[in-house]
């Protein structure tokens, strides 16, 4: 790969570079401004919209279909009713339907309804352009909330918050009432008028998936948020105090089992509690404190198969202190994973922004001490259970021109004989309405014991440079996206999910999409060209790869996703051809049938023993609703492969879940996992057991007045086979309960 400049150089010939195209290039917006008025009549929330209870609101209209159509006049209309009393927002929806019988609204647990008919009202609260809180309600009151993350493209479901939300079908559609404490909120704290954006999105899922929105939307324009309509109001907010208490409680009976000697040891019961507290200094400045944080997960991960696999798994975030404000810790590499921290037995997080400037510190400990060990081609998990180490996060970003910013953020974790430390530079630019550089430059610097040393072959100090700048384009037609991503041998960043190291990587991808309103068979086709190229950081090539991507949104709701294509791929000093064909494929013919699918087949390395192998994978999942309470899930994930002409393995992973959802607050859950790989013991090059089995199950009550208060009852048990056993032998059965109570004096 030829010589590149300098990238502190291009960092900031960039950043001078657009700031002086920046002023020429982007379009002045002229959102539409709706007034919410201040009404001293409190609604009932339970989903009967009373005439006199919203006389005082403001009435917006949502009948812009923006996808699949193109900014056309909607099929169905919906009606959205506004006003706040100086403490709550009050939201009303009035959504007509020509049938009512086909509306998709299920009794489910929150945050799992995004198939479902639903409203979501979307809310810029700093009028930033830059982050927006997002409350979705299916057609029964469940709840949805997440954080939209326009700087990053994401968007966060992890997130939540308390509100009340209530729902009914009706017999011309449906009709929704939301409170929404301001509280929940974050904004400019000021008595004068304050200025949010907004937008209110129907999802009408139906013969094809339907977005309807108050405003029209240009394909041309990248960002979101800086499209949407504007909100007055909220004048003279009176102080309240903005404190929320939440004390949990787990209480569990473990046993344990030794199948060699057949006896089930029961641990000493322990009850443990631990405590959140969630203060508003302000309400653009929030503090949280924790006590042994919600160190508990009662609902399983959801399973991942890992057989031919080097680099780690990813697993999500779900503790409440680690996920209130986890987005002002965002950056464009994910140098902040929180599941790292183990085992905290405290911690404390402000996070804050004052006009154009977002921070955010976070300290806390950890018990055990775990973090990823990185490589060019495959990564491990390094545990160092006897060690406690100091955790601190600090995160600073500066809003720039109208959609773009530049920030810094530094993590550093210690204990004795350990340290690990990463400070990095960021920035997202948008020189034009359609294009977008994402920019970030890190250095780490990280001292290991001599455990680490032997056991995972590292040295005892290291560190090292990474850098990543990525250009991207998005208008309705064309699509194109231009990366280098430096990453340095020693780079470690023992905080976040960093699982590959020790590499230079180049990327272009050029797409074009075709798009009809709904009169032709598919409603959206995109194919794309991808070509990459890797290396070490010693010049040695890893893979040359081409790839094309196909997407097809067609009727019932169908997809297809295809990906095809070859790479020259390196591993352990040989070079592999590999070829790769795969298609997910997907659709919902009723409204309670849900059926997809992924077939792959390819060449590809037989990591075990440095070979060409062929692979088959089949991952089927389908989901059916007995009425409106009940659903079965069923997925199951396969491979068979071969290597050197005879069967290598074979695996099957099945994840069957059974829930019964008494109401949009209680359900009854059956989870079993069972995981089963057969391997041909001749085909290996050295020795290997010729089965292994897993099998876990979960039985869960749940019970939950909002996102905070929360009741959970369950039991669960696990086991394991091999060759030594003819059976499943059952190693761990436990019994479990947890309460935590939101306490807002």
């Amino acid at each position: 790969m030829p010589a590149l400049l300098s990238i502190q150089f291009l960092f900031a010939f960039i950043v001078s570079s657009i700031a002086l195209l920046y002023c020429s290039l982007v379009a002045a917006q002229s959102p539409q401004t709706f007034t919410i008025p201040r009404t001293n009549q409190v609604p009932t929330i339970n989903g009967v919209l009373e005439e006199n209870e919203w006389a005082q609101a403001s009435s917006v209209l949502i009948n812009i279909e923006v996808d699949p159509g193109d900014n056309i006049e909607a099929e169905v209309l919906a009606e959205a009713l506004l006003m706040e009393d100086g403490e709550v927002l009050y939201v009303a929806y009035i959504a007509q339907d020509p049938d009512p019988s086909q509306i998709r609204g299920f009794y489910q647990d929150r945050d799992r309804a995004w198939e479902d008919d639903w409203i979501a009202i979307i809310l810029d609260t700093f009028n930033d352009e830059r982050r927006a809180f997002e409350f979705i309600v299916n057609p029964l009151g469940v709840q949805m909330d997440a954080i939209f993350d326009d700087v990053n493209g994401r968007e966060d479901d992890s997130w939540n918050a308390i509100w009340d939300s209530v729902g009914q079908i009706t017999e011309s559609g449906y009709n929704v009432e939301l409170a929404i404490p301001l509280k929940q909120l974050r904004f400019t704290a000021t008595d004068s008028l304050q200025t949010w954006g907004i937008d209110i999105a129907r999802y009408y899922p139906r013969d094809r998936s339907t977005l309807i929105t108050i405003q029209e939307v240009d394909r041309d324009v990248s960002c979101y948020l800086c499209q949407i309509s504007k909100l007055q109001g909220f004048e003279e907010l009176e102080p309240s105090r903005n404190l929320e208490i939440i004390p949990t409680v787990t209480m569990s009976s473990i046993e344990n089992r030794d199948p060699a000697v057949d006896d089930w040891r029961r641990e000493d019961f322990d009850p443990q509690g631990s405590l959140d507290l969630r203060w508003g200094i302000t309400q653009d400045l929030y503090l949280n404190a924790t006590i042994n944080p919600d160190f508990s997960q009662v609902e399983a991960d959801s399973t991942q198969l890992d057989i031919n696999n080097t680099f780690s798994l990813f697993f999500p975030e779900r503790r409440t202190f680690f996920l209130d404000g986890a987005d002002y810790f965002d950056s464009y590499e994910n140098l902040v994973h929180t599941r790292n921290i183990a085992s905290p037995e405290y911690g404390l997080k402000l996070t804050g922004k004052t006009g154009d400037h977002t921070y955010g510190i976070m300290a806390a400990n950890d018990e055990t001490t775990s973090f990823i060990i990185p490589k060019n081609l495959s990564s491990r998990i390094a545990s160092i259970d006897d060690m406690q180490s100091k955790v601190a996060i600090g995160r600073y970003r500066m809003d720039i021109f109208e959609n773009s910013t530049i920030g810094a953020l530094v993590t550093d974790r210690r204990g004795n004989g350990y340290n690990n430390t990463v400070f990095s530079l960021d920035a997202s630019l948008r020189p034009t309405d359609s294009d977008t550089i994402s920019i970030q430059s890190m250095h780490s610097s990280s001292d290991y014991p001599l455990m680490v040393q032997n056991q995972y072959a590292q040295k005892s100090s290291l560190g090292d440079n990474s850098h990543v700048i990525e250009y991207n384009h998005n208008d309705r037609r064309w699509d194109w996206r231009l990366g280098y991503y430096d990453w340095g041998d020693d780079f470690r960043a023992d905080l976040g999910f960093i699982n590959r190291v020790d590499y230079k990587h180049i990327v272009g991808t050029l797409g074009h999409t075709w798009r009809s309103d709904g009169d032709s068979f598919f409603s959206r086709i995109r194919i794309a060209l991808d070509y990459d190229r890797t290396e070490d950081q010693s010049g040695l090539q890893l893979e040359e790869e081409t790839e094309i991507f196909l997407n097809m949104s067609g009727p019932k709701q169908s997809y297809l996703n295809g990906l095809f294509g070859g790479s020259e791929t390196y591993w352990n000093g040989k070079y592999f051809d590999e070829q790769f064909n795969m298609i997910n494929i997907g659709f919902q013919p009723t409204p309670n049938l849900n059926i997809s699918s992924l077939i792959r087949f390819e060449d590809v390395v037989d990591f075990s023993n440095t070979r060409l192998g062929y692979s088959k994978r089949w991952g089927p999942r389908v989901g059916y609703r007995f009425g409106r309470h009940f659903l079965l899930d069923v997925s199951h994930q396969y491979q068979d492969f071969e290597s050197d002409g005879r069967d290598l393995f074979t695996a099957n992973l099945t994840d069957l879940r059974t829930t019964y959802q008494f109401n949009a607050r209680s359900f009854l859950r059956l989870t079993l996992q069972y995981s089963d790989r057969e391997r041909n013991q001749e085909n290996y090059l050295f020795p290997v057991d010729k089965q292994s089995r897993d099998l876990g199950a979960q039985l869960l009550y749940s019970y939950k007045v909002n996102a905070a208060t929360r009741f959970f009852v369950g039991y669960s048990d696990s086991g394991f086979q091999d060759d030594v056993y003819d059976s499943i032998e059952y190693t761990n059965r436990t019994f479990f309960a947890k309460f935590s109570y939101a306490w807002q004096p």
